[in-house]
């Protein structure tokens, strides 16, 4: 017989219906004055925890979930620390000579994990690359296969190949954008090997998730920008690049070399490492519309 989902304390339980309120799916309810877990609901279980975080008594143990949840504290900032935080962090693209250490990785990937998921296990896997002569393999590869692409575009027939097989959307931005980018990028790289992609920074972080899986793609992105504040909070620069995850996606080569699942995509990547500069404005954005109704 398979272990139940829930476990409730008897002793400690004392009824208060805080966990089956917070339940997003209704799983649990109060039985003779305790919770307990709705047998024709227990299927539904997203398995969240959070009738475990709540539980002021701690009655409710969820064999599924790690034993070393984490003790919450008081938020440590205001509203005005942490915009000017988030302020600070700006898109860099020339870093030190320097590598980032393991220790910070492994820092920066523990924040990534927290970031929301869609259904739980997390569908996101990251691949870390630190090592000099892995970028220049994948830049060799990158710059091959925009050649590939630049050359597609300079003729009427490969144009229409690759609107055919990108969409119309997916085909705009290649033609507006991506072209004339991948163009001076390359020109760059044969002149004097100069690194348009990934700026020479020490570190790159690739996010794949399955593309079975429940909102895999926000969660990809979700989990970079948990892992580019991270970054910021330890006093490196980052910048997302969205040239990157393509390649490594269509490319056999890349996908075997990198342990990336048949059933995975490749949806962004990161490229991280201390600035060389120190910047000392901020730049002021704003969403494209809000509308109050």
């Amino acid at each position: 017989m398979a272990e139940p989902l829930h476990l409730v304390n008897p002793e400690t339980c004392r009824g208060d219906g805080i966990c089956v309120d917070v339940c997003p799916e209704n799983v649990l309810e109060i039985l003779d004055g305790k919770a307990s877990t709705v047998e024709s609901r227990e299927e539904h279980c997203i398995l969240c925890g959070q009738c475990v975080a709540v539980c002021p008594t701690e009655a409710i143990h969820m064999p599924t979930l790690p034993d070393d949840l984490g003790e919450l504290t008081a938020s440590g900032f205001g509203y005005e620390e942490y915009l000017d935080f988030l302020r600070r962090r700006r898109s860099v693209r020339v870093f030190k000579d320097r590598p980032v250490e393991r220790d910070l990785i492994d820092k920066i990937l523990t924040a990534a994990a927290t970031a929301p998921m869609g259904m739980p296990p997390h569908s996101t896997e990251v691949v870390v690359l630190d090592s000099r002569d892995e970028h220049d393999f994948l830049l060799h590869e990158l710059v091959k296969d925009y050649e590939s692409m630049v050359r597609a575009f300079s003729n009427p027939v490969g144009r229409t190949m690759v609107r055919l097989a990108s969409g119309a959307e997916t085909y705009k931005v290649l033609k507006d954008y991506i072209v004339d980018l991948a163009e001076y990028a390359n020109e760059a790289y044969h002149r004097d090997g100069t690194d348009r992609y990934m700026y020479r920074a020490p570190l790159l972080l690739l996010f794949h998730g399955n593309r079975w899986a429940m909102s895999y793609e926000e969660n990809a992105h979700l989990v970079c920008h948990h892992a580019m504040l991270a970054a910021l909070s330890l006093g490196l620069g980052t910048t997302i690049i969205g040239m990157i995850p393509p390649v490594v996606d269509r490319s056999k080569v890349l996908r075997e070399r990198y342990g990336i699942p048949k059933d995975n995509r490749v949806l962004t990547s990161l490229i991280v490492g201390y600035p060389k500069y120190k910047y000392k404005k901020s730049i002021h954005r704003d969403l494209a519309s809000v509308r109050m109704m």
